[in-house]
């Protein structure tokens, strides 16, 4: 069903084949974003992702659109802290033709200076809208807590003055220093064969990759602990961010993690939107989320509150953290979580766009082949006194930092959870 292709260049090449389906998705993954970069070229990454749509040596913007939508294929990118990915999905008979066009944005885009210069304005504006978004600017404001200023601490959009200084040097020194085959994945997903996959790489990737490139090094990351950083503005909702220090990107103790973060606050019958939200109605959104990078990993709490309620808030956060490291999840809890796991898997499983991005994340940033019924035995086997010994190893407060973004609080909020 699965299989890895190594290249001698150092190039990796997942295919994930999906029997019965009419569709084919497939993503050229480079691995670097935001958490790669130096605070001199910090969004540098995301910059080089919208550019690679505006234009090659034969082809306008709107010709690459357009040729596309022709076959019917969604197309489209992403930039994280991690990677960069570019994907396109179609139906089978267009598969090789959308790979082509793919390609040949990945190694022939030009960066005209004009295309520069318009697509820099939308990107402030871009950085712009986080302005009016509270949550965002908490994402990131929790980020700078827990990492500082460099690496993963940074935005992924950059600060607008790197945004407005770019040019097109820049973009071809970034793609000579990280879009190199020892630091790239190449995946594929649904109605295709690992020997089909194979002729296309052959075709259309090997050739244009250089002779000899190096794998750029990784930038290592610590943990900072008992920071709380805040922005007072006048928004109309509060955002709170609590993160603690968690496991890395395939660390073997993850689908624990994953089952944890699903019964506090994974969902609307999580303990944390049962409690907080529906049985005192101190939030309109509170959930935690795990963030997973290559070196190490947080898990994250997040509310939107009226700022009246940031006290009574915290408390009843902490007082549902506290109980789940005295008396762990219940039997109930633990199959319903199983269950909700496994759905999840089998889902995504039936989506050739989402076991694409699952394979290349997992093969990018851990070497290893992502395997739907293996992840299923792993959810199976997961005990009691795993997610109970996990939680009590994972809330640990003399190490957890906060962000607040809204109106002036006078709370503490580090302070709540220092209280017996």
């Amino acid at each position: 069903m699965n299989k890895l292709i190594e290249y001698d260049n150092g190039l990796k090449v997942v295919v994930y084949s999906v029997p019965g389906v009419r569709s084919v998705a497939c993503g050229y993954w480079a691995g670097v974003g935001s958490g790669n970069e130096t605070a001199q070229i910090n969004g540098l990454s995301h910059f080089t992702e919208h550019m690679m749509f505006k234009g090659t040596k034969d082809m306008t913007p709107f010709d690459i659109a357009n040729a596309f939508e022709s076959l019917g294929a969604n197309v489209n990118a992403f930039t994280s802290k991690e990677c960069t990915c570019y994907y396109v999905k179609s139906v089978d008979e267009y598969g090789e033709k959308c790979f082509e066009l793919l390609s040949k944005i990945m190694f022939e885009s030009t960066f005209d200076k004009g295309e520069l210069d318009k697509e820099r304005k939308v990107i402030v504006e871009e950085i712009n809208m986080v302005e009016d978004s509270p949550e965002d600017i908490c994402y990131d404001y929790i980020a700078s807590a827990t990492f500082g200023n460099e690496g993963l601490g940074q935005t992924i959009l950059g600060p607008i003055d790197n945004v407005l200084r770019f040019d097109g040097d820049d973009i071809r020194s970034h793609l000579k220093n990280f879009y190199v085959p020892g630091n790239m994945v190449i995946a594929f997903s649904g109605n295709i064969t690992a020997q089909q996959a194979d002729a296309l790489v052959r075709k259309y990737t090997l050739p244009n990759f250089p002779k000899c490139a190096s794998k750029p090094s990784i930038i290592k990351n610590a943990f900072n602990s008992r920071i709380h950083a805040q922005r007072i503005k006048d928004f109309e909702q509060s955002n709170i961010a609590l993160s603690f220090p968690s496991i890395p990107f395939g660390d073997d103790r993850a689908i624990v993690q994953t089952a944890l973060n699903v019964c506090l606050g994974g969902g609307m019958s999580s303990r944390l939107f049962q409690s907080v939200r529906e049985q005192r109605g101190l939030a309109y959104s509170v959930y935690s989320a795990p963030s997973a990078y290559r070196d190490i990993g947080t898990f994250n709490i997040y509310l939107n509150i009226s700022e009246v309620n940031t006290l009574k808030a915290l408390e009843a956060v902490k007082e549902e953290i506290d109980n789940f490291k005295k008396n762990g999840i219940s039997e109930t809890e633990l199959e319903r979580t199983k269950v909700q796991l496994k759905s999840s898997v089998v889902f995504a499983g039936e989506n050739v766009l989402s076991i694409m991005t699952a394979c290349g994340k997992l093969m990018l940033l851990d070497g290893k082949i992502y395997d739907i019924d293996e992840r299923i035995r792993k959810i199976d086997a997961i005990t009691k006194k795993d997610i109970d010994d996990f939680a009590n190893f994972i809330f640990d407060y003399s190490r957890l930092n906060s962000a607040y973004v809204g109106k002036k609080t006078d709370v503490d909020v580090l302070g709540v959870f220092d209280k017996n």
